[in-house]
C-alpha cells in the first residue's frame, strides 16, 4: 500500500500584552479544532514568533512541534512568519496554513486533500462566505457554554444557501459590498442552537463595547464599517462570496514558486490578497465568481464560511499603520497585464529565509 501523505499544519503565532485573548484563541482552536481533524496524518507545528517563547509548553502537550523565531523588535508581519514557516518546518510536498483565531470544521482538512487529488490544484481554498462573530459569542465558544460545531453548522447551512449567495439582502453603501443582512427565520436558526443568554434578542441591547470589545476604536477594524439594522449584530458580521483567507492546503512547490506571501514592510501587507493574486497568475487555470473558486472547471470553495472569532484591535497596535500603502501597492500589481506580473513573480530563497531565521532579525 501507498505511504499516506502527511500534511503539515502550520499554526503562526505572536503573543501580544495588548490582546492576550488571543491565546486562549490559539488554545481553543488547537485544541478543539485542528487535533481533532478526521484526517489521520497531520503534523501539527506551531510557529511563534517575538521576544520570548510563550506556548513551548504548551506546544510540547498539543502539538508536533514546536519552533520559534526570536524577533529584535516588536513589529509582526504575517507573510513573513508565513514564509519563515515553510523554510523551517521542512512541510514536505502538502501543509495547510491556518490561523489562530479561525475555527475549522473536524473534515476539513480531509475535504480539502481528497479535493485536491480530484483536481490536481496546487492549492485549494475550502472556504465560501466569512463570519465574524462578536466577543460575548466568542467567549462562549471558548468558554465551552456554546456549542461551537452546532453553531458551524447552522451558520454553513445560512451561508451556504443560495438565498445568502446570491442575496438581495446585501447592505447597500457599504465599505464591505458583500455584507449581509441575515433574515429573522435565518437569525432564529442560529438562536436555536445558542444556550440561554447568548440568543441575538439577549444580546442585540449591548452596546459596542459589549459587541466588539472597543474595536470600533479602530480604523482597520472591520466589524464597524457596516453595522446591520437587525439581531444578526449580536451574532456576528456576515458576508458572501469565496474566501482566499489563511486557511488553505497548499502544495509546497507551488507556494514557492509564486514566492509565497508578500513582505514590504513590518505589520500588514495584505498578504492574501498577494498570494491569491500572484497564485492565480502563475496558475491561470484559477477561475472565479460570486459562487466560488475553481481550477480548471472543478470547484474548490465549499459549503463553509471563513469563522472568526472576537479579538481586540486597539488603535494604537502599529500593525495596520502602513495599510493603505499595502492596498494601493497591491492594487497596482493587479492591475498590470499578466505578463508584467509574471515577470515580477520571483521563487521563496528558502536558503536566505533560514539564513535570517538563524540571525534573529
Amino acid at each position: 500500500m501507498p505511504t499516506p501523505e502527511q500534511i503539515s499544519v502550520i499554526v503562526p503565532f505572536k503573543f501580544s500584552s495588548e490582546q492576550p485573548e488571543r491565546e486562549r484563541l490559539l488554545h481553543h482552536v488547537v485544541r478543539e479544532c485542528l487535533v481533532s481533524q478526521t484526517y489521520q496524518h497531520c503534523r501539527l507545528v506551531l510557529v511563534e514568533s517575538g521576544f520570548d517563547p510563550t506556548q513551548e509548553n504548551f506546544a510540547d502537550q498539543w502539538c508536533s512541534d514546536y519552533i520559534f523565531i526570536k524577533e529584535k523588535d516588536a513589529e509582526f508581519s504575517l507573510g513573513r512568519i508565513q514564509n519563515l514557516a515553510i523554510a523551517l518546518t521542512n512541510p514536505g510536498p502538502l501543509f495547510y496554513l491556518h490561523l489562530p483565531d479561525f475555527l475549522l470544521h473536524k473534515h476539513e482538512i480531509e475535504s480539502a486533500f481528497y479535493l485536491m487529488k480530484k483536481t490536481d490544484a496546487p492549492c485549494v481554498f475550502p472556504h465560501h462566505g466569512a463570519v465574524n462573530l462578536t466577543k460575548p459569542i466568542t467567549e462562549g465558544i471558548y468558554e465551552k457554554k456554546i456549542d461551537w460545531e452546532k453553531l458551524l453548522s447552522a451558520i454553513s447551512e445560512i451561508t451556504s444557501s443560495d438565498g445568502f449567495r446570491n442575496s438581495d439582502a446585501i447592505i447597500p453603501l457599504s465599505n464591505t459590498s458583500n455584507r449581509v443582512q441575515l433574515t429573522e427565520k435565518q437569525i432564529r436558526q442560529l438562536d436555536s442552537v445558542l444556550p440561554d443568554g447568548y440568543k441575538s434578542y439577549e444580546l442585540i441591547n449591548m452596546s459596542d463595547d459589549g459587541l466588539w470589545g472597543g474595536s470600533s476604536d479602530s480604523l482597520f477594524c472591520f466589524y464597524p464599517w457596516t453595522r446591520s439594522t437587525g439581531k444578526d449584530e449580536a451574532i456576528g458580521n456576515f458576508r458572501t462570496g469565496p474566501r482566499v483567507k489563511a486557511s488553505y492546503l497548499c502544495k509546497t512547490e507551488a507556494f514557492v514558486q509564486v514566492g509565497g506571501t508578500t513582505v514590504y514592510r513590518d505589520g500588514w501587507n495584505a498578504e492574501d490578497l498577494w498570494f491569491w493574486e500572484r497564485l492565480r497568475t502563475y496558475f491561470d487555470a484559477y477561475s472565479t465568481d460570486n459562487s466560488g473558486i475553481y481550477y480548471q472547471g472543478q470547484k474548490l470553495s465549499g459549503r463553509r464560511p471563513v469563522t472568526h472569532l472576537w479579538h481586540s484591535t486597539p488603535a494604537n497596535i502599529p500593525y495596520y499603520r502602513e495599510a493603505h500603502i499595502a492596498i494601493n501597492e497591491f492594487r497596482q500589481f493587479a492591475a498590470l497585464p499578466r505578463e508584467e506580473k509574471l515577470a515580477l513573480i520571483k521563487p521563496l530563497n528558502l536558503i536566505q529565509l533560514k539564513e535570517e531565521a538563524t540571525k534573529g532579525t
